[in-house]
Parts: structure tokens; sequence; C-alpha cells
């Protein structure tokens, strides 16, 4: 479908040109333009003309689509390649149609004057704020090609993280999904057969066998509103997962849990040292290192000592001092710190202090799922087996035999 665009651009001489185009997409405008041997400045759909149409099912890109465009851009800024010659490279490879459409809107504000550093959050707004801030501190001391790569290796630490502990958790998870669905294949399909057996019963059955038999004969008869139970837990569970004032609570009172918890808060820490070492160490001055960092930090109470560090450190007092003072870290983390102050290596003892910190809470990771795995595997057993063992007493119950 052919849509209608007004542009402006600039011609050879320098002059500001106003025209329409008819193409497919913005992007095929943008092509039809520079082949007319103008810089495309803006493009916006013609008045009266509605804009195409973004695909329904097109997926949000990926966070290593996102870390591979800016790392191919990294590399290219740090080979002394022109930006706007690599932001045109990288419009014209096949990313996915947001990151292509922002390096193209990108290319047209750089053309037409604006910095670099304003015009990347507006172009490629899926970025995480501290890439433009590590931008900014890149391009004011010569070094954007390596805040840039600054850049992508903090969000494939983050990206990692992410996945070690979805990756950990995905198999408990399957474990007690298969678990639930076996229990309530029993329920509706198995203990029905016996519900005879409460007509034929002269005695009383035991509790729990009437439990079992009248549960599994309540769930059979009523499947449909069984099946809207689920789809509402299946419907809770997405929300919960999409609220962040919901899923930061859940955190908080995970964090109180012995081991659970510290794998949470050594994660937490890892990450907030990570950041601050990578932002420190390309330029940013460290009040707002630490704003930023801070706000990487998932844990509310963790969060609110994190301020505490900042303020106390803009009113004066050192890192290490103001680290001391809040509990948020134990000593040897301390102690890097002010090591890292006294000898100007600071963003070297806040990496190693990360890799501390990270290495911890793999290993708190590894006994979470130690207990996890057959606390769900024994749970189960006991369910199932609770169920077999109802049906065997109502069984020996009606036929009067003995165990």
């Amino acid at each position: 479908m052919v849509h209608s665009f007004d542009y402006q651009a600039l011609d050879n001489g320098g002059h500001v040109v106003k025209g329409s185009i008819a193409a497919a997409s913005e992007r095929h405008a943008v092509r039809a333009i520079e082949a007319q041997g103008l810089a495309p400045l803006s493009i916006l759909p013609a008045k009266g003309a509605t804009a195409p149409a973004r695909q329904f099912f097109q997926r949000r890109p990926q966070t290593q689509e996102i870390v591979l465009s800016l790392k191919q851009l990294s590399l290219l800024l740090t080979s002394g390649v022109p930006m706007i010659r690599a932001i045109e490279t990288l419009k014209q490879q096949k990313l996915h149609p947001d990151i292509s459409a922002g390096f193209a809107d990108l290319e047209r504000r750089l053309r037409s004057g604006q910095a670099f550093t304003t015009s990347l959050p507006i172009s490629l707004p899926m970025l995480p704020s501290y890439v433009g801030q590590l931008a900014a501190a890149g391009e004011a001391i010569g070094r954007l090609g390596e805040a840039m790569s600054d850049a992508v290796l903090q969000m494939s630490y983050e990206h990692q993280v992410r996945q070690d502990i979805r990756n950990a958790l995905t198999y408990p998870a399957v474990l007690i999904s298969a678990g639930l669905t076996a229990v309530i294949f029993i329920f509706i399909v198995v203990v029905p057969r016996f519900q005879s057996m409460l007509a034929q019963a002269k005695a009383p059955l035991p509790w729990i066998s009437t439990v079992v038999l009248n549960t599994g004969i309540f769930l059979n008869n009523h499947r449909l509103l069984l099946i809207l139970f689920a789809a509402a837990v299946v419907a809770g569970v997405t929300w919960a997962l999409r609220n962040k004032a919901f899923m930061s609570a859940l955190r908080e009172r995970a964090a109180k849990l012995p081991i659970l918890g510290s794998w949470l808060l050594e994660s937490d820490l890892a990450r907030w040292a990570f950041m601050l070492g990578t932002m420190f160490a390309n330029g940013v001055e460290l009040t707002k290192s630490l704003d930023l960092a801070r706000d990487s930090v998932s844990l509310p109470s963790l969060r609110v000592r994190l301020e505490q560090v900042s303020k106390m450190v803009r009113a004066g007092k050192s890192l290490s001092a103001a680290m001391a003072e809040q509990r948020a870290f134990n000593d040897t983390a301390v102690s890097l710190v002010q090591v890292g102050e006294e000898s100007g290596r600071l963003d070297e003892m806040l990496r190693s202090l990360a890799k501390l910190y990270d290495d911890s809470g793999r290993q708190r990771m590894k006994q979470f799922l130690i207990l996890l795995e057959p606390a769900a595997i024994l749970l189960i057993g006991i369910v199932v087996g609770g169920i077999v063992a109802a049906i065997m007493l109502a069984i020996t119950s009606i036929n009067q035999v003995a165990l």
C-alpha cells in the first residue's frame, strides 16, 4: 500500500527543501529522497493521510538485537568511521524494524545539526537511560566509541544476570507445573471412577478418602469453572509479572528469606557496583553515577540505603565512608572501595567488587536450587501419594480388607 509523506530536506547547497513523496513506508520514503541527492531532515505523514500501520503481531526488539547493533556502532566509531557514515551503515542492515527506524531517525537528526547525545534517547527510546549518559561523557572526552563499548558491556552484563535467574527458575517451574497438571488429571479423570464407592459404602469412609473423592467429583462436574479459574490464575500471574509495583513488593518479601534473600541482595549489589564502575571509568561524575547505579537496583529497601549513600557523598563524605555507615556492604566491599579511592583506581575496584558479589550470588543461587528442586519433588510426591493412599483406604474400607 502506498502512503503520502511530507518532508523537509537539505540540498547540495545547504538550502531547506520541502515537498511530498509517495512510498510504501517511511523507510522507503527516506531512500527515495536520498536518491534525489537530498539529505532528509523530517518526514511526516501528509495531512489527511494515515501513517503506515504497524504489524499487530510484530515483536519488540530483544536485548540481544539491541546489544548487537550498539556493538557494531561502537566498533565502527572506534575504527575511525565518521558517525553519520556509521549510522547510515547500520540503518541499511537487516535489523529489527524498530532499530532500523531508530537509526534512520538518528541520522536525520544528526544531519539537521542536532547533537548525538540528545538525539540518541529520542531516536532509540528502548535504550537504558545510562547509555545516553555514557555517550555524553564519552563524547565530551573524545572517547565516544569506547563509551558505547562500555554501554554494550553493561547491557550484556545485566542481560546475563536476568538470563541466569530465568534459567535457574525454569526447571523448578516446569517441575511444579507438571506436578499440578498430574494432580488435576488424577482428580478429574481417575478419582470420579470411584464415585460408586460412596454409594456402596455401609460404613463411613476415612475422612481423607471422603475429601479426595468429593473433590474429584466436584471438579469433574464443574470443568468449566475449573477452566475459568485456571484462566484467571494465568491472567493474574501475567498481570503480576508486568506490574512493577507488585514485583517490587514481591522481591522485597523474598529478600527476607534465608538463602533466596542473600541471592537477590548480592545480585543487586553486583549490578550496582558494575554500573558504578562503568560510569565512573567513562568520566561521568560520581554523584550522577551513583544515581544511575541506584536506579538499576530492584530491591526497594536497598535502593533507599543507596540513596542515602548518594546524599552523604554529595555532603562531602567519601564513598567508602558512606557505604560503611549505611551497612549495605560487607567489610571486604568497603575495603576495596577505600583502596580504589586512595590509589585512584576506583573503577577497577568497583568492577572487582561486582565480580566478587556476582560469584557469591551464583553460589547462593546453587544453594537455593539444591533446596528448591527436592522440595518441589517432595511436595508433589506427598500430594500424589496422599491421593493414592486416600483411594486405597476407601477400597479397603468398603471391602473390609485389612492393610
